[in-house]
């Protein structure tokens, strides 16, 4: 009897769970004795080993970049308000994620990913310099800060912050991560 294609979510969805029990390391003959799929589909669907841990990337940031998009936070209130609300959201989607660890605490394994990651984290630093200048045309923050290093100054922060709070024995609830990051974002920003 014929074996069932092996389609490109399953092998995402072994290839992360392999990372997480490897600690980050990804063999593929681990891969394929603990899955049992085939090195062929692999190559199928993503060309390389890269390739699939690419996929792996691109599935976190955008991911992550969903979870926090303008339609995901409420369109009423203050620039606080929302921001708050996309902070909690930035915190939880680590939280859940099981590869933010890995991909918080490390560098990637090769430079094609170092790259992904690094353009990525360039796209939500932009992002957040782009609120932060709605955020000064409504007056809401200080007009004098460079929306730039600002922008760029939050996404670190929050990627440090939340790295440093996975590693907190017991691992805090979410709502408790996320207003302590929120304070220091809002710190940061010189909101009241």
């Amino acid at each position: 009897m014929a074996r069932a294609p092996i389609g490109r979510q399953q092998l995402l969805d072994a290839t992360r769970d392999e990372l997480v029990h490897a600690n980050g390391i990804l063999e593929l003959s681990a891969l394929t004795r603990r899955t049992g799929l085939s090195t062929g589909a692999l190559y199928h669907h993503f060309g390389s080993k890269i390739g699939l841990l690419a996929a792996i990337w691109d599935d976190f940031y955008e991911g992550l970049s969903e979870s926090i998009a303008d339609d995901r936070v409420p369109a009423d209130g203050d620039w606080a308000t929302r921001e708050r609300a996309r902070t909690h959201s930035f915190v939880a989607f680590h939280f859940a994620h099981p590869l933010s660890t890995l991909l918080l605490d490390r560098a990637a394994p090769d430079p094609g990913l170092s790259e992904i990651q690094a353009n990525y984290i360039r796209n939500l630093a932009d992002a957040a310099a782009t609120n932060i200048r709605r955020g000064q045309a409504t007056g809401e923050i200080p007009a004098d800060l460079d929306a730039d290093s600002a922008g760029a100054f939050v996404i670190g922060g929050l990627r440090h912050g939340i790295a440093q709070q996975l590693r907190t024995e017991p691992l805090p609830p979410v709502e408790l991560a996320a207003e302590r990051l929120w304070r220091l974002t809002a710190a940061a920003l010189q909101l009241p």
